[in-house]
């Protein structure tokens, strides 16, 4: 096997070579969105409260707003409360159930400092980076980083009513799919 290249056989330096070997590694009905630990992107992934412009810019430096993308038969969870915000704390699982997805953006990484960002999301404790593959309005994929959650609770949590506005005001913001927006807005909240 070529050193430059994970057990699967993927090369990880180049993101699009990465992506287009995964997909034929993944073509399968029952597609998981997450692919291996040594894959790595210059894109971000939101989609969560960082979808808020006001939140977003508080730990990115300069961000630049990529394109509007899903996961396909993901869902969108939130795994573990987080006593200090009073909320639980949003992640992602794979869905069983074809129509499920999650919506979000992405964001150029290429000359930014994630410390503050990192910071923020409680990395490597409450969060960890993983790589995506999601897919634009268009179905192209690509390949992404996420923020996902590290340790969830046994019992599932539920947003605070403040996360969830929050997440509802940034998918608003960047145009997210209106149903994608209404299914965000029949979620239960904590308070």
């Amino acid at each position: 096997m070529d050193e430059d290249k994970t057990e699967t056989g993927v090369a990880v330096d180049d993101p699009q070579q990465a992506l287009t070997e995964l997909t034929k590694l993944t073509e399968q009905p029952q597609e998981d969105s997450f692919l291996p630990g040594d894959v790595r992107s210059d894109q971000l992934f939101v989609y969560d409260e960082l979808l808020s412009p006001a939140v977003i810019s508080r730990y990115l430096s300069h961000p630049r707003q990529g394109i509007i993308a899903h996961m396909p038969m993901h869902r969108l969870v939130f795994p573990k409360f987080f006593p200090p915000r009073n909320t639980g704390l949003a992640s992602i699982v794979r869905s069983r159930e074809r129509e499920d997805a999650v919506w979000g953006i992405t964001f150029d990484l290429a000359d930014q400092d994630l410390k503050r960002l990192d910071h923020y999301k409680g990395v490597p404790n409450r969060y960890h980076m993983r790589a995506i593959v999601i897919s634009d309005r268009g179905g192209r994929k690509s390949v992404a980083m996420t923020y996902v959650i590290s340790a969830p609770d046994d019992e599932p949590s539920k947003p605070s009513k403040q996360l969830l506005e929050q997440i509802v005001e940034g998918a608003r913001a960047r145009n997210l799919p209106e149903d994608y927006v209404k299914a965000l807005l029949d979620l239960a909240t904590l308070d």
